[in-house]
C-alpha cells in the first residue's frame, strides 16, 4: 500500500498525460486498502482521486462526492491521526470556487478544529496548515465585505508563519496583506507589506514571486503620484512575466504602466501599454467568463448530486420509519398475546386452587369423622395404659437427646477456644518474623544506598581527576604545539608547506577546543551544584553555539532527582547528543521530560537519518543499558531509516528517587 501511494504521488507531480497514472494507482491503493480494511490508506488514496478529480479534471461534482466519503470513514478513525483536516480543507476550496461562501466558511472552520487535536503532523506542519486556513477563511471575509475580520485573519495567518519560521509563508502573507490594503486605495501601508515580500522573494531567489510584487508596487507608486519609480518596478515586472509567459502579472503590470506614463506625460509609451492591456484583458475576460460558465454547469450539477443524495437519505429515512413501525407493532402484538396467555393461566390457577380447597374440605370433614371414632374408643383401660408407656418412652428419649447435644456443643466449644489461641501464638509469631525481614530489608536498602553513594564519589572524583588531567596535561600539551606552530614564520615556506602549516594549526584548535569541551563534561559544576536541569541547560546551551545541528530542551516538568539519578541521566544525554552530533545528519534534535503518574520520561529525538532498532548493538547502548539498570529504569527505541530516531528512558518516581 505504501508502495503504491509513493507512485500516485510521483506521479501527481509530473506534467501531460502521465499525470493520469496518479489516478489510476489512487485506484489501486483504495481497493487494496478496502481488502486489507485498512481505513487511513483509503482515505489517503481518496484523497489523491480527489486532487486529481479537482485540479486537473475541474470535476468538482465528483470532487466533493469523494470529499463526502472520505469524512464518513474519518469519523472512524482516532482523531490525533484521521486526514479529516485535509478533507474539509479540499471542501472548503470547492465551496470557494462555486461561490458558496457560507459553506466555504463552515469546511475551513472545521479543518483548523480538526487540525488542532491532529498529533500526527510535525508542529511546524501543523502552524503552516493552520496559517493556510485563516487566510482562505480571510478571503471569505473580504468576498463577503467583511473586512475588519479579514485583515484580522491575514495578520494572524502572517504572525502563524513568522513562528514557524517558513520565509516561503511569510512572503505570500505579506503579499496578501498588500493586496487587501490596495483593495482598500490604502496605498502607503500597501507599499510597506509589498516590500517585506520582496525581502522574502529575493532571498528566495524567486523571480515570479518578485514580480508579482514589483507590478503591484507598481500599483502603489502610480496611486501615490511617483510616476518614475512605477515606471521602474513596472518594466522589471513586465520583463520577467514577458520571459515566464505569466499572463496575470503582465496584465496588472501594464496596467499600472499605462497609468504611470499618463501621469509621466508621455503618450506614446501609455498607448502601446493600453493596447498590450487591452488584448491581455480581454483574453482573461474571455477564459473568465468560460470559467464562470463552467462553474455554474458544475454547481448544477453539484445541486443535482445533492439533490440525489438528499433523496436518497429521504428514502432511507422512511424505510428506517417503516421498520420501526413494524418492529412497534411486532411489540404491542407480542404484548397482547402475552397478556392473554397470563389471563388463561390466572384463571387456571384460580380452578386449581378452587379445586384443593374443595379436596380439603373433604379431608377435613373425614379426619373430624375419625377422630370421634378414637373418641369413643379411649374410655378403654387398656389403650389408655398403652399411651402413657409411648409418651413416658418419647420423654426419656427426648431428655436422652438434649444430653447428648449439650455434651456435644461443650466438646466443640473447647476445640473452638483451642483453634483461637493457636491462631492468636501463630499470628504473634508472624508478626515478629516479619518485623525482623522488615529491619533486615531496611538495613539492606541501606547498605545499598552507602554502596551506591560510595560508587557515585568514586566515579566523581574519578571524573573530576581526568578532567583535570585532561585540562592540565593534554590541553597544556596542545596549547604548546599551538604556540610552537604560531611561532613559525609561513611566508618563508613553499605554498605545499603553507598549506600543512595551516592544516595543523586548524586542527590543534579543534583538538584543543575538544579536550576543553570534554574535561567540562566529564563532571560539569552545574550537576553537582544545581542539578541535571542546570547541567543540561548549559549542555544545549554549548551545543548550539559550536554545532549546525539545533537543540531544544523542555525540562519544566524535570524535579531535582537524587545524585545517582541525575550522574546517570546526564551522562547517557552526553552519549546520545555525541551519537546525533557524528552519526544522525540532523538539523533538529530534542530532550524533554514528562511526568505520567508515578513515572518520569526523558525522550531524545532527533529528525536525522534514523536507524534500524534491531542493529543497535554499539557500546554506547551497552552503557545506556548498564545505567538504566543502575536506577531502576527502562528505555526504548523508535526509528527507522529516513524516519529520525526517539529514545524514551521511563523511570519509577518513588520516595527514593524524587526530593521535593
Amino acid at each position: 500500500m505504501e508502495g503504491l501511494r509513493f507512485m500516485a504521488l510521483v506521479f501527481k507531480q509530473m506534467r501531460g498525460l502521465q499525470r493520469d497514472s496518479s489516478f489510476l494507482y489512487a485506484k489501486a491503493l483504495e481497493e487494496r486498502a478496502f481488502a486489507y480494511n485498512n481505513i487511513l490508506y483509503a482515505v489517503r488514496a481518496m484523497m489523491l482521486q480527489e486532487h486529481y478529480m479537482r485540479i486537473i479534471k475541474d470535476d468538482y461534482p465528483k470532487a466533493l462526492q469523494i470529499n463526502q466519503r472520505a469524512s464518513e470513514l474519518c469519523v472512524k478513525l482516532p482523531r490525533g491521526s484521521s486526514p479529516r483536516w485535509q478533507v474539509q480543507m479540499n471542501m472548503g476550496d470547492i465551496y470557494l470556487l462555486l461561490k458558496e461562501y457560507d459553506h466555504a466558511l463552515l469546511s475551513y472552520e472545521l479543518s483548523l478544529k480538526f487540525l488542532g487535536v491532529n498529533t500526527s503532523l510535525t508542529p511546524k506542519n501543523r502552524k503552516l496548515l493552520t496559517s493556510q486556513a485563516i487566510t482562505q477563511i480571510g478571503e471569505v471575509y473580504e468576498i463577503r465585505g467583511e473586512y475588519d475580520k479579514a485583515r484580522q485573519q491575514y495578520e494572524t495567518s502572517r504572525q502563524i508563519a513568522q513562528d514557524a519560521g517558513s520565509q516561503v509563508n511569510v512572503a505570500y502573507a505579506n503579499e496578501r496583506l498588500g493586496d487587501f490594503a490596495l483593495s482598500r486605495h490604502q496605498a502607503g501601508q500597501a507599499i510597506v507589506f509589498f516590500e517585506n515580500a520582496l525581502s522574502g522573494w529575493t532571498q528566495l531567489h524567486d523571480r515570479l514571486g518578485q514580480a508579482s510584487v514589483w507590478a503591484r508596487l507598481a500599483e502603489c507608486y502610480t496611486l501615490s503620484n511617483r510616476a518614475d519609480l512605477a515606471i521602474e518596478f513596472g518594466e522589471k515586472a513586465l520583463t520577467i512575466a514577458r520571459e515566464e509567459n505569466y499572463r496575470r502579472i503582465q496584465q496588472i503590470a501594464t496596467q499600472a504602466l499605462y497609468r504611470a506614463y499618463r501621469l509621466a506625460n508621455k503618450p506614446a509609451q501609455a498607448l502601446s501599454m493600453y493596447e498590450e492591456y487591452s488584448l491581455l484583458r480581454d483574453s482573461l475576460t474571455t477564459l473568465k467568463r468560460v470559467e464562470e460558465l463552467s462553474t455554474v454547469q458544475k454547481k448544477y450539477d453539484i445541486n443535482q448530486v445533492r439533490a440525489e443524495a438528499d433523496k436518497e437519505r429521504f428514502i432511507q429515512q422512511q424505510q428506517l420509519i417503516n421498520v420501526r413501525r413494524q418492529a412497534e407493532i411486532a411489540r404491542l402484538r407480542a404484548e397482547a398475546e402475552r397478556e392473554q396467555l397470563a389471563g388463561e393461566t390466572r384463571m387456571n390457577q384460580l380452578q386449581q386452587r378452587i379445586e384443593t380447597e374443595r379436596i380439603r374440605a373433604d379431608s377435613q370433614k373425614s379426619r373430624l369423622e375419625q377422630r370421634a371414632h378414637i373418641d369413643k374408643l379411649s374410655h378403654d383401660i387398656e389403650q389408655q395404659s398403652l399411651m402413657r408407656a409411648v409418651l413416658v418412652g418419647g420423654v426419656a428419649m427426648l431428655l436422652g437427646f438434649l444430653l447428648v447435644y449439650y455434651r456435644k456443643n461443650r466438646l466443640i466449644y473447647r476445640q473452638k477456644r483451642e483453634i483461637e489461641g493457636l491462631n492468636l501464638d501463630l499470628e504473634d509469631k508472624v508478626i515478629a518474623r516479619t518485623a525482623e525481614l522488615k529491619q533486615a530489608n531496611d538495613q539492606l536498602r541501606a547498605k545499598n544506598r552507602e554502596i551506591e553513594e560510595a560508587l557515585l564519589k568514586g566515579q566523581t572524583l574519578e571524573r573530576k581527576r581526568m578532567a583535570a588531567d585532561l585540562h592540565d596535561s593534554l590541553g597544556g600539551l596542545l596549547a604548546a604545539i599551538k604556540m610552537s606552530l604560531s611561532a613559525l614564520n609561513p611566508s618563508h615556506m613553499a605554498d605545499r608547506e603553507q598549506e600543512i602549516y595551516h592544516n595543523l594549526l586548524n586542527m590543534t584548535k579543534e583538538a584543543f577546543a575538544e579536550v576543553r569541551y570534554l574535561s567540562h563534561n566529564l563532571q560539569p559544576d552545574e550537576l553537582e551544584k544545581q542539578g541535571l536541569s542546570e547541567a543540561l541547560t548549559r549542555l544545549v546551551g554549548k551545543l548550539n553555539l559550536t554545532q549546525n545541528i539545533t537543540f531544544r530542551l523542555d525540562n519544566a516538568q524535570l524535579p531535582r532527582l537524587d545524585k545517582t539519578t541525575e550522574f546517570n541521566l546526564y551522562s547517557i544525554c552526553i552519549e546520545l547528543c555525541s551519537n546525533i552530533l557524528r552519526h544522525s545528519e540532523a538539523t533538529e534534535a530534542d530532550i524533554l521530560f514528562r511526568r505520567f503518574n508515578n513515572e518520569l520520561n526523558m525522550i531524545v529525538k532527533d529528525n536525522g537519518c534514523g536507524m534500524d532498532p534491531s542493529d543497535a548493538t554499539g557500546m554506547g547502548l551497552r552503557n545506556i543499558q548498564a545505567r538504566m539498570d543502575l536506577i531502576r529504569g527502562r528505555y526504548e527505541v523508535h526509528s527507522g531509516m529516513g524516519e529520525g530516531t526517539t529514545f524514551i528512558f521511563i523511570l519509577p518516581v518513588s520516595s527514593d528517587l524524587a526530593t521535593v
